[in-house]
C-alpha cells in the first residue's frame, strides 16, 4: 500500500497509484471553525500548523497544503489570521497606476533562509513522512491585479494601458518566483499552488488571458521545473475555454474545475482534453453539494468524480475550490469513505 505522499506525487507524474488520492484545500475559515474552540483563532504559527495537520489526519487526505509555509518559530498568527479572513487582499489605497513607473521599481526580494520556513519544517515534523506537504505562490498576474485599490481599478488598467499593466507583471515576476523556490528549497514543500484566481473568462478574455497571464505563468513554470517539486495552477470559476493553454504553460497540473453553476468544466472532458498533459484535481462543488445538498446528491458527485477522473490515473479528488466554512466534517469525511471503497486501482 502506497503511502499518502507517494499517492498524491504518482498522480502528479500522471501516473497511477494504489487508489486516487484525497485532498481538499481548506478555507482558513472553515480550519477556524472546526480545529479551534469556539472559532478562537490560534495565537502562534506552532497552534495553526498543528491544527492544519490533524485536520489531515482527521479528514484522512493524503496531503496537506500550508496558507502559512513560511513563518518563523513563535510567530503570532491571530491578528493575521482574523484580517486575511475578513478581508479580501488588495492594493494599498495610495497607488496610483497613472503615475506608476513598475520599470523603474527597484526590486526588495528577501535573502531567505531555512529559519523563514520554520512553519513549513514544523509540519513535516508533526505529520511525518507519509503525507505531502504543499506550498503556495500567487502568479504575477494576480499581485498585478491585488496592487490596486479596487478589483474595477485594475480591469481598466488592463484595458486602458496594456504595456504599464504588463510592466507591472513583470515587476512582480521575481517576487513569486522566489517565493515558490525557497518553499522548495527551505521548506522543503514539495508542491506549489499556484494561485491566479482572476484568470478565469469571468474577469478576463481568452486574448486577454494569451496576452498577461500565459506567458508569466510559462516563466513561473520553467523556473519551477528546476526544482524537485510540482507546480499546480488554482483558477476559479469559468476556465473551459483556456484548458489548453494552461496545459501548454508548462505546469503539472490544474486546480478547482468548477463544475456548473460555479464553473464550466465538465470533468469527464477536461480528462479527455487534457488529461494526458497535466493532473487534474477538484470539480467537486464545495457550495450547492458540499453544504446545501442532499445526502445522496453528495454521494453521487463523489462517485462522478471517482468514475470520469480516475481512469489511467492523474486524477485528485478534492473540492473544486477551498472546502466552504460552513460545510459539515462529516461531508468532507465522506469524500475520502467513498474513494477508499470505491476509487481503487488494483
Amino acid at each position: 500500500m502506497m503511502t499518502g505522499r507517494e499517492r498524491i506525487n504518482t498522480a502528479m507524474r500522471l501516473e497511477q497509484p494504489d487508489r486516487v488520492p484525497v485532498w481538499c484545500q481548506l478555507s482558513l475559515e472553515h480550519i477556524i471553525r472546526n480545529a479551534f474552540p469556539e472559532g478562537k483563532y490560534p495565537q502562534t504559527i506552532e497552534e495553526y500548523v498543528r491544527a492544519e495537520c490533524e485536520m489531515t489526519l482527521r479528514y484522512g487526505f493524503d496531503g496537506v497544503l500550508l496558507y502559512l509555509p513560511g513563518m518563523r518559530e513563535g510567530t503570532r498568527v491571530d491578528k493575521f489570521l482574523e484580517e486575511w479572513i475578513h478581508s479580501i487582499p488588495q492594493g494599498d489605497s495610495s497607488h496610483d497606476f497613472s503615475k506608476a513607473d513598475p520599470e523603474k521599481w527597484e526590486q526588495n526580494i528577501p535573502e531567505y533562509t531555512a529559519a523563514d520556513f520554520y512553519s513549513s519544517q514544523l509540519a513535516r515534523e508533526i505529520i511525518g513522512t507519509d503525507y505531502h506537504i504543499g506550498g503556495w505562490t500567487p502568479d504575477a498576474f494576480s499581485r498585478a491585479v491585488q496592487w490596486f485599490p479596487t478589483m474595477e481599478e485594475a480591469m481598466m488598467a488592463m484595458v486602458m494601458d496594456p504595456p504599464r499593466f504588463k510592466a507591472l507583471i513583470s515587476f512582480f515576476e521575481e517576487q513569486s518566483i522566489a517565493w515558490a523556490k525557497a518553499q522548495i528549497q527551505f521548506g522543503k514543500v514539495e508542491s506549489i499552488h499556484i494561485s491566479s484566481p482572476y484568470a478565469g473568462s469571468s474577469f478576463i478574455s481568452l486574448e486577454t488571458y494569451k496576452e498577461l497571464v500565459l506567458p508569466q505563468l510559462k516563466r513561473l513554470a520553467d523556473a519551477l521545473r528546476e526544482e524537485p517539486a510540482f507546480a499546480y495552477v488554482h483558477t476559479c470559476g469559468f476556465l473551459s475555454d483556456r484548458l489548453e493553454l494552461i496545459a501548454s504553460s508548462g505546469v503539472d497540473g490544474i486546480e478547482c474545475l468548477d463544475p456548473a453553476p460555479l464553473g464550466d468544466v465538465e470533468l469527464g472532458e477536461a480528462k479527455e482534453r487534457v488529461g494526458d498533459k497535466i493532473f487534474l484535481k477538484g470539480n467537486l462543488d464545495s457550495v450547492h453539494t458540499l453544504l446545501y445538498g442532499s445526502d445522496e446528491d453528495v454521494d453521487r458527485a463523489i462517485m462522478h468524480c471517482l468514475e470520469v477522473g480516475m481512469p489511467g490515473g492523474g486524477y485528485i479528488i478534492s473540492t473544486a475550490c477551498s472546502v466552504a466554512p460552513a460545510v459539515p466534517p462529516e461531508r468532507i469525511k465522506r469524500i475520502s469513505e467513498l474513494t477508499r471503497r470505491y476509487g481503487n486501482y488494483n
